[in-house]
C-alpha cells in the first residue's frame, strides 16, 4: 500500500511560534488528526531571545482529546496540569542536555481526535523564550 507523509505547522493564535514571557503555560490552537493517520512524529524547537542562563527551560505537554466527554459543546482536552508530558527542552549550553536552539522529536499517539500542545517556561519573565513546533503523519494515499 502506498502511503504519504503529511507535514502541518503546530500554531498559537494562528502565528507560527508563541513567546513564551511568563511561566505562565500556553496551549497551542486545536490540532486533528486525520483518521487514517497510523503514525505521528511532533518535533519542537525552541530558541532564547537572549543569552541563556541556569533555568532556561520549556517543558512540553500534549493535551489530547477523544472528543466530547462532559456533554457540553464541542471537543474536551486534558487540563494543562494533566496533559501528558513529552519532554524537556534546556537552552543553557553549560548543561547537558543544553544547547540554544533546542529540538526535541517524540511520537504522539494517532488514536486521540485531536491534541493540544502546552508548553511553559518557568524563568521566562527574565529571558523570553521563542516555541515552533510540527507534526509529520503517515497516512495512507
Amino acid at each position: 500500500m502506498a502511503s504519504s507523509r503529511t507535514e502541518t505547522g503546530i500554531t498559537w493564535s494562528s502565528a507560527a511560534s508563541v513567546t513564551l514571557s511568563s511561566a505562565t503555560a500556553v496551549a497551542s490552537d486545536a490540532l486533528s488528526f486525520n483518521i487514517e493517520d497510523w503514525e505521528c512524529d511532533l518535533a519542537v524547537h525552541v530558541d532564547n531571545a537572549g543569552t541563556p542562563a541556569s533555568g532556561d527551560v520549556v517543558n512540553v505537554r500534549v493535551a489530547y482529546s477523544v472528543g466530547n466527554i462532559d456533554g457540553s459543546a464541542g471537543d474536551d482536552y486534558a487540563t494543562t496540569e494533566h496533559a501528558e508530558y513529552v519532554g524537556r527542552l534546556d537552552t543553557y549550553a553549560t548543561n547537558t542536555p543544553g544547547e540554544d536552539p533546542a529540538m526535541l522529536v517524540v511520537p504522539l499517539r494517532t488514536a486521540a481526535k485531536a491534541f493540544k500542545l502546552v508548553v511553559d517556561a518557568p524563568q521566562a519573565a527574565s529571558r523570553n523564550i521563542v516555541v515552533r513546533a510540527g507534526v509529520i503523519t503517515h497516512r495512507p494515499q
